[in-house]
Order: structure tokens, then C-alpha cells, then sequence
């Protein structure tokens, strides 16, 4: 009997274990969801007889390789930074893993090991990064199939609510990874532009926006999203002279956001002394100049050099960063209490839905005719617990494991979904589980 461990049970991961538990009775499997709390194991487990729930603790050296040592695959949805932890119980029991977070450096130091031990360490398998690889590959190939040179290439995501959902003037609640969201102004971008390198500082990624139509569901603004150039050797596109992956926001939200970067409110690398006993507008009055007696919003308005009435400062007020209420957090960063906040104001409620678009443009020239194509997946959740980002990350990863277990993946060593024998099948899958793009050709 194969074995799938999955650990983490989160948001992101009933679409994943609802996936391997059909799977499981279809193929004869046992899965086990795995979490530091064993309740919420068990919420995810309840009812499905081919999965059970177990309490884990990934720094328990022990319990970590049993556990990896009775599995023939391990699906990990927790924290990139954990997943070092697996790799060498993974390599010395030969047991492989999907993961659905970026390469890191360290995981990439494991790919001869891997490659020796016979093992897949399969990572980016989720949306973006990974329905965007393979949905980017399957439309590259089939350009380059029938001769066709790739002129450009721009990839936009994200993880937004539904127009019914929207109900605050940011446009914008959280449905993912909610540190990731803040810890965003602390990053530069890069990326190609007429064959011409462009870097954003952090302190202007959410100055330099564009509008993106995306069909079905209207106009977003993107800002850059980290290194676009590496996507040249990824694709195999070397020389390739525009290159650019941009995340999506609703229309002004990136000027608003821009503000408390400047303001640095987003910072992560020192501590608020004593924060605990700051109201929200002492702490925002930290960061400004007060003259003749202003008062924090007067302040905060000469500083952004804004009218009162400005959108931006109405978004900040609504957040409470002009109010009495205390800091929750002692001694915390910034990024900290900013992300604490935003916790309390942007809460994704029962009754509301997420929405996931994923849109890909590649322009291109075929039999002497400049054409560009559009791919545009745009999927929104059933409710609060089965979101579009649970189904867009999750059943990827579910997908993955059922290639790797059915031995459709020849390649081993840490790799990505940008192989035929990984994108083709599994893009045929999500297709005929509903999550399948529209396309758009036009000449240019």
C-alpha cells in the first residue's frame, strides 16, 4: 500500500487532502495529515476512511523520521524555511517531497544527493509559483513546436477577494500567507525591459505599477515581483529582451500600501521598545515630524504631501493608525504590529469568497506575423474554508504526488514543474477538475 504523509493542515490544505483521499480509495492508499495541532488534523481528516490525523512537531528529530520513514511521499505545506528539516530524513529513506514554496539555496544544494539517493525533490508546485510555470511551458513549447520565436514574456498573479466580498477601501483581505503580505515592501524587483535591466529598490516597488486587463473580472493594478530575470534560464529563453511577473492588487491599493513603506511600517529588522504601551497613533507619530501643534493626521499629511481627503489617508485611517486602541504585541518590529493589525481589519469572513488570477502574455513571432496570446485562469472559492487558494496550491501538490506515486516523472534531483512529463499531465488534471484558463490570440 503506497503512503502519503501531508504536513500541515492550514487553510491551504482541505482542497489537498480531499484530492489525495479520492485518490487513496481509487489506488489504495493510506494518507496521513500531520499538524502541530492534532485537532485541526483531525477537522481536515473527519470522514474520509483512507486518511488519518496524527499531532506533529517538525523539530521532534524522532517523530519526524518515523513518521517520513513509513511514507512514500511527503507533501509539505509548512514554511519554506522549515523544509530543510525533511530533506535528509527524505534522501536517507528514499522517500520523495513536494513542496509548493520557491528554491532556496539550501534546497538547491541537495540536488546531486537527490539525484544519487534516486529521490524527487519537487518544489514551486503550487500557483505562483507553479500553475504559472506549467501553464507558461505548455504555452512556450507550443510556440516553439511550430517554430515560433518568443518576443516576450509577462506573468501576473494574485490572491484577491470577490467583487461581492470586497467591503473595505483597500479592496483586500487575507487569504494566504499574511506575513508574506506585509514583508513584500522590504523586497527589491528585477526584470528585462527591451533588453535592458530594471531594478525597483524596495522603497519604490509600489510606485512602479501598471494596469492589467484581466478578462471577465476588470482592470488591477501590478507592481514587480522579485527577480524576473532568472525566469530567462528557467524557460530556456536566454536572450529573451522583455521579461516581467508582476503581482495583482486592486486599483489603489499600491499608493496606499507605498505610504506605510514609506512611513516604515513594514520594516522587519529591529524591535519598537516597550510597544505594548504605544496606542496606534503614538506608534505612527514615531515616524513623523509634528510642527505647530499638528496632530498625527496633520502630520502624516505634510509627510505624504496629500490633501485630507485623499484616498490614501483614508485607508490609513480606517486601519486605526489614528487611533486610541493599544499595540497588542510587546517589543515587536514594525512588520510585527503592522501585520497584527491587519489581522483584526482584513479578516476574510465566513460568508466571503476569494478569487485566484493567474495571467500569462507572451508575444511571439510565427510564419512572419507577430502575434501575442493571453492565458487567463481566473477561479473563485466556494466559502471561507474551501477557497480558490486552497484548490489552486493544494491540488497541484495532490496532483503531483499522484504522478510521482503512479512513477510518471523520470527526473530526479530538486526540480520544478516546467517538464512535460510534470506540466502536461498535471494541466490535464486541473483542467478536468474545473481550473482550466481561457485564451485570447491577437496580432500585433
Amino acid at each position: 500500500m503506497k503512503k502519503v504523509l501531508v504536513l500541515g493542515a492550514g487553510r491551504t490544505a482541505t482542497s489537498l487532502i480531499s484530492y489525495l483521499s479520492k485518490q487513496a480509495e481509487k489506488q489504495n492508499w493510506q494518507i496521513t495529515v500531520a499538524d502541530q495541532s492534532l485537532e485541526l488534523a483531525q477537522q481536515k481528516t473527519a470522514g474520509l476512511p483512507r486518511a488519518n490525523a496524527i499531532s506533529f512537531d517538525v523539530f521532534d528529530v524522532y517523530q519526524r523520521g518515523k513518521e517520513i520513514s513509513k511514507a512514500d511521499v511527503v507533501v509539505s505545506l509548512l514554511p519554506e524555511d522549515l523544509h530543510f528539516h525533511l530533506v535528509e530524513d527524505c534522501l536517507e529513506n528514499k522517500v520523495h517531497l513536494v513542496t509548493a514554496s520557491y528554491v532556496s539555496d539550501e534546497m538547491r544544494s541537495y540536488h546531486e544527493s537527490a539525484i544519487e539517493s534516486h529521490v524527487i525533490l519537487l518544489n514551486e508546485m503550487g500557483l505562483d509559483p507553479g500553475i504559472d510555470h506549467m501553464e507558461t511551458m505548455r504555452l512556450i513549447t507550443r510556440i516553439k513546436d511550430k517554430g515560433g520565436k518568443i518576443l516576450s514574456l509577462r506573468s501576473f498573479g494574485g490572491g484577491l477577494i470577490t467583487p461581492e466580498s470586497d467591503d473595505n477601501p483597500w479592496g483586500y483581505k487575507i487569504t494566504w500567507n499574511p506575513m508574506n503580505v506585509v514583508i513584500a515592501g522590504m523586497a527589491s524587483a528585477r526584470y528585462v525591459k527591451d533588453g535592458k535591466l530594471k531594478i525597483v529598490p524596495y522603497n519604490r516597488l509600489f510606485l512602479d505599477t501598471e494596469i492589467v486587463d484581466v478578462e471577465g473580472v476588470g482592470k488591477y493594478e501590478a507592481y514587480p515581483n522579485r527577480d524576473s530575470i532568472k525566469y530567462r534560464k528557467i524557460y530556456h529563453l536566454p536572450k529573451l529582451p522583455n521579461v516581467y511577473r508582476g503581482s495583482l492588487r486592486k486599483k489603489g491599493f499600491c499608493k496606499a500600501w507605498n505610504a506605510l513603506v514609506k512611513i516604515g511600517l513594514t520594516d522587519n529588522r529591529y524591535i519598537v521598545p516597550e510597544s505594548q504601551g504605544l496606542t496606534y497613533e503614538d506608534w505612527l507619530s514615531i515616524y513623523l515630524t509634528h510642527r505647530n501643534g499638528e496632530t498625527t493626521k496633520e502630520a502624516l499629511k505634510d509627510f505624504l504631501n496629500v490633501s485630507n481627503n485623499s484616498d490614501i489617508i483614508q485607508k490609513i485611517e480606517w486601519l486605526g493608525l489614528f487611533s486610541n486602541k493599544r499595540v497588542r504585541l510587546k517589543n515587536a518590529t514594525p512588520a510585527d504590529i503592522l501585520l497584527d493589525l491587519l489581522k483584526q481589519k482584513w479578516v476574510f469572513k465566513k460568508t466571503d469568497r476569494d478569487m485566484v488570477i493567474l495571467q500569462t502574455e507572451i508575444e511571439y513571432q510565427l510564419n512572419g506575423q507577430k502575434e501575442k496570446i493571453i492565458s487567463s485562469f481566473v477561479l473563485k472559492g466556494e466559502d471561507s474554508e474551501h477557497t480558490a487558494m486552497s484548490k489552486t496550491v493544494g491540488l497541484p501538490l495532490g496532483i503531483a504526488a499522484n504522478l510521482i506515486l503512479n512513477n510518471h516523472i523520470k527526473e530526479r534531483g530538486v526540480i520544478i514543474p516546467i517538464h512535460r512529463d510534470i506540466f502536461r499531465p498535471a494541466l490535464k488534471e486541473l483542467s478536468n477538475l474545473g481550473i482550466t484558463p481561457t485564451e485570447r490570440v491577437t496580432e500585433i
